[in-house]
C-alpha cells in the first residue's frame, strides 16, 4: 500500500504495479484496471480498445505515429472491461514551444479530473509525463501529478510533473474509470458476444482508419508508405526503430486478441482464427524489422544501411500482406451468424 508523500501528497491507496509495454496506453489503462480490480492483460486491453489493429506512419517514420490514434475510441476497452469511463480531452497542443493561458486551462481541467479521481482512491491515465507519452496517475503533490510510467520499468527516478508542465501535442488528456459494471446473470447473457463484435468492428476502422488533417497512412497503405521510406531513405533512425518496436507488439496483442475470440466463439471460429494466424505472421515480420532496427533512443539521421534496409523491406512485404488477410478474415467474421 502506498503511503503519503508529505501534508499535500496523496497516494492511491492500492497496489498499483505499473504494466509496462511500448504502447504506453495500453500500458497504463492496464495498470488502472488491474488496481481497480479488473481481470485482464494488456492484450485484452489492446484488443478492446483497438489499439492492437492500429498502423500510422508518416513519409519519415515520425515516432507521433503510435499515439497519432483516435484517443475518444480507446476508452470502450474500460467499459467492455468492467468499468465505465470518463475523460477529458483537449485538441489544443500544449508542449515547451506551443503552451498559452488557454491550453494551461486546459492543463487545469484535466488535473482537476486526475485529482479528483486520487481523492476518491482510484489511478487514472494521463498524457504527456516527461515525454509524449502515457502514464499512471497515482498521486497528487500540490500542483503536481504523481506517476508510474515508462520510466519505472526502467529503473529512473520520476519526479513530481507540475500540471501545466506535461509535454502533450494533441493537447492535456486524463481518463478515469469511476464505477465498476453491474454484474450480470451469466446465463444467455448476450454482452460477450456483443462486446466481440464491436471489437471486431472497430479493429476492422481501425485497420482501415485515418485522422483528417494528419500527414499519415494507415493499416496496409501505412507499410506501404514504411517500404518505400526506407527505399528512399527518406526514414528517420529513431522513428523508424520506435515505429517497429511499437506495432510489432501491436500485433502481438492483436494475434492473442482474436485467438481468445476464435476460442471463446465458435461461430465465427474459423475466420477468427485465420484472422489470428495472419497478425501473427505480421508480427513476426514486424519483429524482424524490430531486430534489425532495435530502439536506441535518440538516434539521428536517416537509416541508410542498404543491406539492412532490404532486409526490412522483405519483411515489410510480408507484414503487408498478412495484414491485408487478417482484414478480410476479420469482415467474414462479422458475417459470420452469431
Amino acid at each position: 500500500m502506498w503511503l503519503a508523500t508529505g501534508q499535500s501528497g496523496v497516494r492511491v491507496p492500492m497496489n498499483v504495479v505499473y504494466q509496462p509495454s511500448w504502447l504506453t496506453w495500453v500500458a497504463s489503462c492496464t495498470t488502472c484496471l488491474q488496481a481497480l480490480g479488473v481481470d485482464c492483460d494488456q492484450a485484452d486491453v489492446a484488443g478492446y480498445s483497438g489499439y492492437a489493429f492500429h498502423l500510422a506512419v508518416s513519409q519519415e517514420l515520425c515516432p507521433s505515429g503510435p499515439t497519432m490514434v483516435d484517443w475518444e475510441r480507446l476508452a470502450a476497452a474500460g467499459r467492455w472491461l468492467g468499468r465505465s469511463t470518463t475523460a477529458f480531452i483537449s485538441s489544443d497542443c500544449h508542449t515547451p514551444g506551443h503552451a498559452n493561458d488557454g491550453t494551461r486551462a486546459h492543463c487545469r481541467a484535466a488535473f482537476e479530473l486526475a485529482k479528483s479521481e486520487i481523492e476518491a482512491g482510484r489511478p487514472c491515465v494521463i498524457w504527456g509525463a516527461y515525454v509524449p507519452e502515457f502514464a499512471v496517475c497515482v498521486g497528487i503533490d500540490g500542483e503536481s501529478y504523481l506517476v508510474e510510467s515508462y520510466k519505472s520499468h526502467t529503473g529512473e527516478e520520476q519526479p513530481p510533473i507540475p500540471f501545466d508542465e506535461i509535454n502533450a501535442p494533441g493537447g492535456p488528456y486524463t481518463l478515469a474509470f469511476p464505477t465498476p459494471r453491474l454484474e450480470r446473470p451469466k446465463e444467455n447473457d448476450p454482452l460477450p458476444a456483443i462486446a466481440a463484435q464491436c471489437a471486431i468492428n472497430n479493429a476492422i476502422s481501425f485497420a482501415k482508419g485515418t485522422i483528417l488533417g494528419v500527414p499519415h497512412r494507415y493499416g496496409v497503405p501505412g507499410i506501404e508508405l514504411w517500404i518505400e521510406s526506407l527505399k528512399q531513405h527518406q526514414a528517420l533512425k529513431f522513428g523508424n526503430a520506435y515505429n517497429a518496436a511499437c506495432y510489432a507488439q501491436a500485433r502481438r496483442y492483436a494475434h492473442s486478441f482474436i485467438r481468445r475470440l476464435a476460442e471463446k466463439h465458435p461461430v465465427a471460429s474459423a475466420p477468427l482464427t485465420q484472422a489470428a494466424e495472419a497478425y501473427d505472421r505480421c508480427a513476426s515480420a514486424l519483429g524482424r524489422v524490430s531486430e534489425l532496427f532495435p530502439f536506441k533512443g535518440a538516434e539521428e539521421g536517416m537509416v541508410d544501411d542498404d543491406v539492412k534496409i532490404k532486409d526490412a523491406v522483405a519483411s515489410l512485404e510480408q507484414a503487408k500482406a498478412a495484414e491485408a488477410q487478417a482484414v478480410q478474415s476479420l469482415a467474414k467474421a462479422i458475417d459470420s451468424p452469431w
